[in-house]
This record gives C-alpha cells, sequence and structure tokens, in this order.
C-alpha cells in the first residue's frame, strides 16, 4: 500500500499540534490525517529538523573557526612585519635565521595554556614554533601568485650581508682607533684612568661603530657630544655620548679637557672609515640597510590587514576549517 505524503498545509498542522502536547488519536481527529501516517510524518520532519539544526551547528564552529584562523594569519603577518624592519642599534642586527626564530618563538595565537613559571617551558616553546610554521606555510599558500615572497629571500641576503659588513667595520674601527691611540700614549693613559678596564679600544670603537650606522639608518649626520650635568645630582660628571639614549656605549670621563680629545679622535675615526680608507665598506653597508628597508616597505604593504583579509577570505590551505 502506497505511503501517504502529507501536504505542507496538513505537516504543519501536526507539527504544531504535536508539539502542543496532543495525543496522536486527538491530532488525526483534528486533521483528518490517519494516526499512523501523522505519527510517520512527525517523525521524518522531526529527524530532518534535527539534521538541519546540526548542519548549521557545524556551519556555525566552522565560521568561528575561521574567523580565528584568519585572525591569526592577520597577527602572524604583522609580527612578520615588526621584525624586519632595521634596527638603529647596529649592536641589535643580528642574522636573518635569528630574527625570524623570533617571530617563531611568539605565541601570537593565543590558547596555549601558560606553564607556572614566567617563562614558557621547553615543550610550550616548541609547541609555539611549530604552530607558528604551520601558519607561516598557510599564510603562503593563500598568497601564492598574489604576494612577492621572493622579497623575504631577498630582505634574508640584504640582512646576512649587513651583518658581515658590520662584523668588518668592527674590526676596522677598532684599527683605527688603535692607530690613533698608538700615537697618543698620553692620551690612551688618560682615557684608561678615567673610564677603567683594559679594552678601552673595544668601548671606543663600539661607540664609532653604532655612530655611523645610527647615521646610515636616520640619514643624520655623526651625533656625537658632550655631555655635562647641571644639577646638584648630576654635577660634575662629564660624559662622551655617540648618540642619544644609548647608554651602552657612553662614556663617563669625569673631565671636559679629556672629553674634548676623546671627541676630536672620534670624529677622525669616523671621518677615516666613512672618506678615506674604508669608505667602500660603510658604502657597501648603507647599500645593505637600504635593500633591508625597501624589502620591509614592500613586504609591509602587502602583508597589511586590509590587503590581507580578501585574499584569505577567497583561498584555501590545509588549516582551514571544512
Amino acid at each position: 500500500m502506497k505511503k501517504r505524503e502529507l501536504s505542507p498545509i496538513e505537516l504543519k498542522k501536526v507539527v504544531e499540534l504535536r508539539q502542543l502536547g496532543a495525543k496522536w488519536t486527538d491530532i488525526a481527529q483534528e486533521t483528518k490525517v490517519e494516526r499512523r501516517a501523522a505519527k510517520r510524518a512527525y517523525e521524518e520532519w522531526e529527524r530532518d529538523q534535527k539534521l538541519r539544526e546540526e548542519k548549521a551547528a557545524r556551519f556555525r564552529v566552522a565560521a568561528e573557526a575561521f574567523h580565528e584562523h584568519l585572525n591569526d594569519l592577520i597577527r602572524l603577518a604583522e609580527s612578520l612585519v615588526s621584525v624586519l624592519n632595521v634596527p638603529e642599534i647596529l649592536r641589535e642586527l643580528d642574522n636573518a635565521d635569528e630574527a625570524l626564530n623570533k617571530l617563531l618563538m611568539r605565541n601570537i595565537q593565543g590558547g596555549l595554556e601558560p606553564s607556572t613559571t614566567l617563562r614558557p617551558t621547553r615543550d610550550e616553546r616548541e609547541r609555539i614554533v611549530r604552530r607558528n610554521k604551520m601558519l607561516f606555510k598557510s599564510l603562503q599558500n593563500h598568497t601564492r601568485g598574489k604576494i612577492r615572497w621572493e622579497a623575504l629571500e631577498e630582505w634574508k641576503q640584504a640582512r646576512n650581508n649587513a651583518v658581515e659588513y658590520s662584523k668588518e667595520l668592527r674590526s676596522e674601527a677598532a684599527k683605527v682607533i688603535r692607530n690613533i691611540l698608538k700615537n697618543q700614549r698620553g692620551l690612551k693613559k688618560r682615557i684608561k684612568t678615567a673610564i677603567g678596564g683594559n679594552d678601552i679600544t673595544k668601548k671606543i670603537s663600539d661607540g664609532v661603530r653604532e655612530t655611523i650606522w645610527r647615521g646610515i639608518v636616520t640619514g643624520k649626520p655623526e651625533q656625537i657630544n658632550i655631555w655635562e650635568g647641571t644639577s646638584l645630582v648630576s654635577k660634575g660628571r662629564v660624559e662622551l655620548r655617540f648618540y642619544e639614549d644609548d647608554s651602552d656605549t657612553k662614556l663617563d670621563l669625569n673631565d671636559s679637557k679629556l672629553a674634548k680629545d676623546v671627541l676630536m679622535m672620534c670624529r677622525q675615526a669616523v671621518t677615516s672609515l666613512q672618506e678615506e680608507r674604508k669608505s667602500d665598506l660603510v658604502q657597501k653597508l648603507a647599500e645593505e640597510a637600504r635593500q633591508i628597508r625597501a624589502r620591509t616597505r614592500e613586504l609591509e604593504e602587502n602583508l597589511d590587514g586590509l590587503t590581507l583579509r580578501p585574499i584569505i577570505l577567497r583561498t584555501r590551505c590545509d588549516l582551514c576549517p571544512a
């Protein structure tokens, strides 16, 4: 016997009555639909309704998961750009792999349970690095053909070149300072007495090197200056500052005449490195800094959230929720 199909109006009435608590015999009497047919139709409707609700729930979960995935990729891109910038302090210029490792160590996604200690455990660090590597691959997959990722490789090469040139500059600066002090033994003795320690060449050459780098990065000329304290607390203090706000390279000389003599020596060293024997080395370092900045700017523009968001929404990767 062919199963009777209820019309939409009949099914609607059956559902309404059943949800109000009506018995099947009452529903049959009210709707003129045979009891078993009404019950069968209601149970099929109930199964379909449950499937629709499950589908809607899965869609909501997938939408929320994709939203989280999208935000993770945006945060990763922002973090990547932040580690690409040219540092204003030369001693912070580490090689490309070391700079990118700082990105991989950042817990940008959240969701990892913190350890009871202030520093993450080894397992936590490994999990963070593993997730960031997966996200970085996902970001590249989403943007393949849209972003010129060769710019990152060019940035790496320029960064590594700059590191090597900076090492050469350290060596050359030390040679220049040693040669100057060799001909001014009295000045060398006065400096050692003032600042203490035996490695005065390193301290001075580090300051000279940082001064040259700051000039390259900021475009400002040499900024070495003498600072003398004037307050009750600082009166009597005399410092040679290679540039502002860098306490690691300043020299506490506490003698105005000595500070002027050291200032002249440092300016002589800067001139020698920039314009005489090793000017080509400084020019190479400056060119690599320009390349780093140019590639950083290119990636910064392409990895901006406003640019990335529509690209990611239109593409898929292996990490995208189903």
